[in-house]
């Protein structure tokens, strides 16, 4: 890419450490992270953002409202599986890196775009960022199941039918979707052991 013209603000001239913020912000950016996420991680100002924006991809970000639904995880076995997926990396990389918060959002994404495959991925950046955001506001929690010992994202005070392994408590119909199991079957089948291709934290670990 070529050097950048961006101009900014004298309030954002003073900020210590401004190179590392808009390296962050190029990264998230060159990801598909919005300008209002790259705001509120990197604390530059709306027209910085959308500079950068047009910069990396020659035009001005997508309208439309950020993803908010923190219902989207239970939907489906897949959406809270990679939900998890990104999960374990973010409080895996939280507990043992010496980073800020942003350039934590942005390595754990990376890492999980790594290991899902670019084919198969299903969270973008923009989701990856409000899952972060309710953990911090504790609407969300890591459970670890007592089958396969993994450890996926569960919504707070939600019912129990909705509070399911991705790796137990899933099956795949005829056409290939992933659907959840009944809630009934489940409880059956609790002491069944499950193997998966993706690597959870686990207690253990």
């Amino acid at each position: 890419m070529t050097e950048s013209h961006l101009k900014l603000t004298p309030k954002e001239t003073d900020i210590l450490g401004l190179k590392r913020k808009l390296d962050l912000a190029k990264g998230i950016i060159e990801k598909g992270g919005r300008p209002s996420i790259v705001r509120a991680v990197c604390g530059i100002s709306k027209t910085s953002a959308l500079q950068l924006h047009k910069e990396i991809h020659g035009k001005g970000p997508n309208a439309g409202l950020l993803p908010y639904d923190c219902d989207w995880i239970a939907k489906s076995p897949l959406n809270c599986l990679h939900a998890s997926i990104y999960f374990n990396i973010y409080q895996k990389l939280t507990g043992s890196c010496n980073a800020n918060k942003g350039e934590i959002y942005l390595m754990s994404y990376t890492l999980y775009e790594q290991i899902v495959g670019e084919t198969q991925k299903i969270l973008n950046i923009n989701r990856a960022w409000h899952i972060g955001q309710q953990l911090c506001l504790a609407n969300l929690c890591g459970t670890t199941c007592k089958r396969c010992k993994a450890t996926y994202v569960s919504i707070k005070e939600f019912p129990a039918p909705f509070d399911l392994c991705p790796l137990c408590d899933s099956w795949v119909d005829a056409i290939g979707r992933h659907k959840w199991k009944p809630f009934s079957q489940c409880q059956k089948s609790n002491s069944k052991e499950s193997s998966s291709q993706y690597i959870f934290h686990t207690e253990s670990s």
